[in-house]
């Protein structure tokens, strides 16, 4: 009977511990109410070994794994205790750095206004100094960065790297995440059929991930077939460049106000201010919507390149 037990504990532990000589690797996923975070899920798993694991970005500096986890390190940082919280759970005391169970390789990556005091306090500067270069998704936090001395590149988001292998597209014009005004005015500006979608909903909190990426994807199949995609969210217009999805952003509200998230990648669209095209100031036909500009490709392929050889060196 002993012996039994013993080779059964044997087998367990042969299936629970990684073969010799492989590397565990990691990605970023969310529980927040926006599922742009979960598209960026998307793109990074698809550039990584199958049966990565998913690390949650609130829970970052929480994280414990049997083994050393290469972890994809990208996306918008962050929620933290005192600040911005929209998840059912209590915020963690602490937030940064990531667990020690995480070596980090840091892509696509945005810092968010209130987080600067955390994630540039000495100790962490030093931590992200250790795992750079960095790559920053936006030309905010490469000034942030590189301020401070951090080696960093502006590397643009990942998920302009997602693919498109449809063939043919409908005759929707999808608007995403726009007000009721927007919305009211496109749609006296075209004979095309218009649909309404949202990237938040307060029910993503309470969903599983794997529930979560299946909604992610549901959209960005419908994206990837449209005629047209009109939008104020970023992970709607990366993706429609991607796909060669003919899309246009709306910036802000107002003329020459910007979000400070899309500097260095809102200039790779068409794009205005809500403001510039209620007025009439943009000349954007929607039932025969221009093809996107290419300028971002250099910016895919290069991210395609880095997260490549990271994997193949590590691996």
């Amino acid at each position: 009977m002993l012996k039994i037990l013993c080779l059964t504990l044997s087998s367990l532990l042969f299936f629970v511990l990684p073969a010799s000589g492989t590397e565990t690797f990691g990605y970023i996923s969310a529980s927040t109410i926006n599922i742009g975070d979960d598209i960026q899920t998307i793109a990074a798993k698809r550039l990584l070994p199958k049966k990565s694991v998913a690390v949650d970005r609130e829970l970052i500096s929480e994280f414990s794994y049997r083994t050393p986890v290469k972890t994809l390190v990208s996306g918008w940082f962050m929620h933290h205790e005192g600040g911005y919280w929209d998840l059912p759970i209590p915020p963690p005391a602490r937030s940064w750095p990531p667990a020690p169970a995480i070596d980090p390789f840091f892509i696509s990556i945005h810092l968010t206004g209130t987080f600067l005091p955390i994630v540039f306090s000495d100790n962490n500067i030093e931590y992200l100094r250790k795992h750079s270069p960095i790559g920053a998704r936006d030309l905010f936090t490469l000034n942030e960065l590189q301020k401070r001395g951090i080696p960093s590149y502006f590397s643009g988001c990942l998920t302009l790297t997602l693919e498109n292998k449809c063939r043919t597209r409908n005759n929707l014009i999808y608007l995403v995440d726009l007000d009721q005004e927007t919305v009211d005015y496109i749609k006296s500006r075209t004979s095309s059929p218009v649909v309404v979608l949202t990237h938040g909903r307060a029910l993503l909190g309470l969903l599983t991930v794997e529930h979560r990426l299946k909604y992610a994807e549901f959209l960005l199949n419908l994206y990837r077939k449209c005629k047209c995609v009109v939008t104020t969210r970023l992970h709607a217009a990366m993706p429609c460049l991607a796909f060669e999805t003919p899309m246009f952003m709306v910036s802000s509200n107002r003329r020459g106000s910007m979000d400070s998230r899309f500097i260095g990648l809102i200039e790779h669209t068409w794009h205005g201010s809500k403001e510039e095209l209620l007025n009439g100031e943009i000349d954007y036909d929607f039932d025969y919507p221009p093809e996107n500009p290419k300028t971002y490709l250099p910016i895919r392929e290069n991210l395609i390149k880095n997260v490549t050889e990271w994997v193949q060196r590590n691996k």
